[in-house]
């Protein structure tokens, strides 16, 4: 969100994490590594006297040690309604001197999002079902309550799950679950958790979900983040349309 607006950190938590998971916007090597998301190096921070800490509400443990350091700022990807979480987490984080900036970024991203969505108009046949493999018997699923879940319904595309989801929006499935679903199609996102999609793919099981008459099967390119904010849904939004299109042209 951040770099989003123009701002650029003086150190984030494990760089090399967010270059692989959210990739956009990118980040300049000049920023700090100031260590692990909840084990921060304290010695660093001090060092670069950040003006203010961006910080999920789970740092509140570390919440006396931190406010030593600059004043905390706290921001929650988790809701009901996580797209709607996330651009007020972005007009919030612009509550310094611009947010003007907001407004002008999220008018872009809805003209992008508008855009996906004109696209998506041939596509409403089949369920879409987002899926992280977890190895080559289960998936993470994702439906209602995640990010992601609530861009389909963005995109006017079908997005209702029939299965249970926890609060955070997700539900670990087994492969046979996926044989009992409304054949649709299997869209994989890949960034979590770190794992080589080749072999699980390879395995007979998945070919047997992907036959002619079954599943039909998408893999979306990494660097897209279900804990991402307003530029990662409409980067899904558009990577979404354009599997699909290629797909199905």
């Amino acid at each position: 969100m951040a770099l989003l607006l123009g701002i650029t950190p003086v150190g984030v938590a494990a760089p090399d994490w967010y270059r692989r998971l959210f990739s956009q916007p990118p980040l300049p090597e000049q920023v700090a590594d100031v260590g692990l998301l909840f084990q921060p190096n304290y010695e660093t921070l001090f060092e670069l006297r950040p003006d203010a800490l961006l910080v999920t509400p789970a740092h509140r443990m570390a919440e006396a040690q931190l406010s030593r350091i600059a004043p905390l700022s706290y921001f929650s990807t988790s809701g009901p309604h996580p797209w709607q979480q996330a651009q007020q987490n972005l007009h919030a984080l612009a509550h310094w001197p611009i947010s003007a900036r907001a407004d002008q970024v999220m008018a872009g991203l809805l003209q992008r999002l508008e855009k996906a969505r004109q696209q998506a108009v041939h596509f409403k046949d089949k369920p879409i079902y987002l899926l992280h493999p977890l190895d080559t018997l289960h998936v993470l699923a994702l439906g209602a309550g995640s990010l992601f879940s609530d861009v389909l319904g963005l995109l006017d595309l079908p997005h209702h799950t029939p299965f249970a989801v926890g609060a955070q929006g997700f539900a670990t499935l087994e492969l046979e679950q996926l044989t009992q679903l409304p054949p649709g199609w299997l869209a994989l996102l890949p960034s979590w958790p770190e794992i080589d999609l080749n072999p699980v793919l390879q395995s007979p099981l998945w070919h047997t979900l992907t036959r002619s008459d079954g599943h039909r099967l998408l893999v979306l390119p990494d660097g897209l983040s279900t804990e991402g904010g307003v530029l990662t849904a409409v980067r899904f939004a558009e990577a979404l349309v354009k599997a699909l299109n290629e797909a199905n042209p």
